[in-house]
């Protein structure tokens, strides 16, 4: 009898406590969740873009709530670019705002926004992703591929068929250099871009920043004397006027501009050949240099846009 009335009493508690998670006026008892699919999506009216799988290294999934307040972050290893691979979530009904961004834990830190404060997390949505800037000031490694998505007033409805779509847009643009007819003296060349735009607040914003340079070492092409290189930046802004340089490392001069009287305004040479481009889905250009005998020099500019199949540079 004594375990009966054990039981019984076991029984009861537990009854009672199930029973009070059924009022919903009580705070202790945690609100229901329900699964949701997410899934990242770059679409172009040709199709679905492709990236290398290799560059889709980590997304971060920030989560607010609908007045704004950051809730969590939930990473995700190798994610795909495909509606056939979707992401499963959990989360309370409500409404919510969804931002990702890949790869950035990889060159920024998340800064206060009204701060030098270093955060785990993003706090509001001014907070700043600074961009990790060696103290010399120069940028001589590849950085990562940056993809920025953000969808808003999101009510999550407790379907379980329910599926977050998040369109994604690039934050990095591809500058290749060809230099032709230099005189073949051994020299080192180095092609620099100058900006600031190393700053964004976390809804992708420009934010206020200090100049630095990208810098990558030109080297020989193929068979060819002509001499080659590439550079990823961080998405390029028109009113920041990003600087192009040539440099010649061996004589320690610069050779572009340099005496040309050519700007060196990367925006104002793209516009002066594409009036109309649009950067938010032109994210590849290339810059041609043809050095004369007397050393004067013409520049070209050639673009290529997500509309792009075929994104293989292969200067005439």
């Amino acid at each position: 009898m004594k375990t009966d009335g054990f039981t019984l009493i076991t029984l009861l508690i537990f009854s009672s406590a199930v029973s009070s998670c059924i009022r919903d006026s009580l705070p202790e008892c945690p609100p229901e969740s329900y699964g949701f699919q997410v899934v990242f999506t770059y679409d172009t009216p040709r199709g679905a873009r492709s990236f290398d799988p290799d560059e889709l290294k980590v997304a971060y999934l920030y989560l607010f709530d609908r007045n704004g307040n950051y809730l969590k972050t939930i990473p995700f290893q190798n994610p795909e670019l495909n509606r056939h691979y979707p992401l499963n979530l959990e989360l309370p009904a409500g409404e919510y705002e969804f931002v990702v961004w890949f790869n950035q834990s990889e060159i920024f830190n998340v800064s206060s926004y009204n701060s030098n404060e270093t955060l785990g997390d993003p706090l509001r949505h001014d907070d700043i992703l600074a961009l990790n800037i060696p103290p010399e000031g120069y940028i001589t490694s590849v950085i990562p591929l940056i993809l920025y998505g953000n969808m808003e007033n999101i009510p999550i409805t407790g379907d379980r068929l329910q599926t977050v779509e998040i369109p994604l847009e690039q934050n990095t643009n591809t500058i290749n250099v060809t230099v032709k007819g230099l005189p073949q003296t051994g020299h080192r060349y180095f092609h620099t871009i100058t900006d600031h735009n190393g700053s964004e607040t976390f809804l992708n914003k420009p934010a206020r920043g200090r100049d630095f340079s990208y810098v990558a070492p030109m080297s020989v092409k193929s068979e060819a004397p002509d001499l080659f290189s590439s550079l990823r930046v961080l998405k390029l802004y028109e009113e920041n006027h990003p600087r192009l340089m040539l440099w010649d490392q061996t004589d320690r001069r610069e050779l572009y501009p340099g005496n040309s009287g050519l700007p060196d305004d990367l925006i104002r040479l793209i516009l002066d050949k594409y009036p109309d481009v649009d950067f938010l889905t032109t994210h590849l250009f290339e810059v041609i240099l043809v050095y004369n005998t007397d050393m004067s020099v013409t520049v070209d500019i050639r673009c290529w846009n997500d509309l792009d199949t075929n994104y293989e540079i292969e200067p005439d």
